[in-house]
């Protein structure tokens, strides 16, 4: 029989006074970072900000400009020590941009409640079961700031991940999720009921130094997207017969009588 000491096991109680204790120092950084401005003004101003070095740009004057908006922001230092605590957080695929979206921003409006974590974790386990292999698709269509996502990456992170969401501040969260954990997918501003596509963000890693890093391209084609329902094409049938059915006469006339036939 194997006995374990009770300093084998973490006390639950302790993990969450820790997270609340993480998280309220992540709400006091974001909340001094928004001062002068609305907290939903702030909250999408700290997401594009922080989505500006990972995009790729078509040309190198195009990625300078970007590079040279995200060192020159008036709150540079505020941003950087915000989201050098976001990642710190998001460890272990973690949602801290969702519980902050969720307590400042939202506070549930519009239904804008995510799914808690661990029912995301047992969702994906009861759909993925134990194992899910390399390059398989997960898509989720509704996917919020990517929970679902993240908790499908938790089984294999090697997995290829695809989310569709009608908000753009939750897509914008949802992407920014997958590169902070070097995920590879798509993520699709959309209306996945009526197919309505606006923007696509495809998210892959190339290797620099030894080091997978992570970056997105924007489209906004649909029939560059895996998430779009692309039309399917009518195929007229072809014709049983290519020449006109004409009638012929029997070669010997008939009297009426069935029993004749025979």
């Amino acid at each position: 029989m194997l006995l374990l000491s009770s300093e084998s096991f973490e006390n639950p109680l302790n993990i969450k006074l820790t997270a609340m204790t993480d998280f309220k120092q992540l709400l006091t950084a974001f909340e001094r970072f928004a001062h002068g401005q609305s907290l939903h003004t702030a909250f999408t101003e700290m997401l594009d900000w922080t989505l500006l070095p990972f995009k790729q740009h078509t040309t190198i004057q195009a990625q300078s400009a970007a590079l040279e908006t995200y060192r020159t922001h008036t709150k540079v230092t505020q941003l950087v020590s915000l989201i050098t605590l976001i990642g710190e957080l998001s460890e272990g695929f973690a949602d801290p941009l969702g519980e902050l979206f969720m307590l400042a921003i939202s506070s549930g409006h519009n239904g804008q409640f995510f799914t808690p974590t661990p029912i995301c974790e047992m969702i994906s386990a009861m759909s993925i079961r134990e194992t899910l292999e390399d390059n398989k698709t997960v898509c989720d269509p509704a996917c919020g700031s990517g929970r679902m996502l993240l908790a499908a990456a938790k089984i294999n992170r090697h997995a290829l991940l695809y989310g569709a969401e009608l908000d753009i501040t939750c897509c914008k969260m949802a992407l920014l999720n997958i590169l902070l954990n070097s995920l590879q997918g798509e993520i699709a501003h959309m209306n996945t009921l009526s197919n309505e596509f606006y923007t696509g963000y495809k998210v892959s890693t190339t290797l620099v130094d030894g080091y997978y890093m992570p970056y997105y391209v924007e489209f906004t084609d649909p029939a560059l997207s895996y998430i779009w329902l692309k039309p399917t094409q009518s195929v007229k049938p072809k014709p049983a017969f290519t020449t006109p059915f004409e009638p012929v006469r029997a070669s010997q006339p008939m009297n009426g009588i069935q029993g004749i036939l025979f």
